[in-house]
């Protein structure tokens, strides 16, 4: 995370500088976004959550400079209103596998365009989702086990069990991959 984001926070909520807002916005951004479709499992409703994630900081106005840490009052915002969508839907949530079949688009590309890659983003895909959650913000997005507990409402203890159920069952399929034993 850029030095600065402090700084942009406070130059946001006290001179509603639109530049900042932006730098903030492009920073931000993939990130949010690749965790809300995490959730909703749907491109234009990821989109329009973390949209309207951002036009709330904006429209906080100066209660923004009390917000310690942007970055999880962002995810769980976003996870907020992620869940408040699902529940709108009363229907069940789209299979990871049945993502590509609904958009098009397969989560191995928006990853990485590997062979092993697609091995990797399979491992994570077939986690349970709030052990896939867990990994995800500590891994990919780079949160502390202090950041993911407010962001996801759950204990350090769990937290710590999410990522050794995760790493060990990564580590089985990738070594299946990579001996051939698939």
């Amino acid at each position: 995370m850029p030095e600065n984001i402090p700084y942009l926070v406070q130059q946001i909520a006290y001179t509603r500088d639109e530049q900042a807002y932006k730098t903030l916005f492009l920073h931000f951004h993939p990130g949010l976004f690749r965790f809300c479709l995490n959730f909703v499992k749907n491109f234009e409703v990821a989109e329009e959550i973390v949209s309207d994630t951002f036009l709330k900081i904006w429209i906080m106005e100066s209660r923004l400079g009390y917000v310690d840490d942007i970055q999880a009052y962002l995810f769980k915002t976003a996870r907020n209103a992620s869940i408040t969508w699902l529940s709108k839907q009363k229907t069940k949530v789209v299979d990871i596998d049945d993502l590509d079949q609904k958009t098009g688009i397969t989560p191995e590309t928006l990853y990485i365009n590997t062979e092993t890659g697609w091995e990797i983003e399979k491992a994570i895909s077939s986690l349970p989702q709030q052990c896939q959650l867990v990994f995800r913000l500590a891994k990919q997005e780079g949160f502390s086990y202090k950041q993911i507990t407010a962001v996801l409402d759950i204990s350090q203890n769990t937290i710590e069990a999410h990522m050794r159920t995760a790493l060990k069952r990564i580590r089985v399929q990738l070594q299946e991959y990579l001996t051939g034993k698939k």
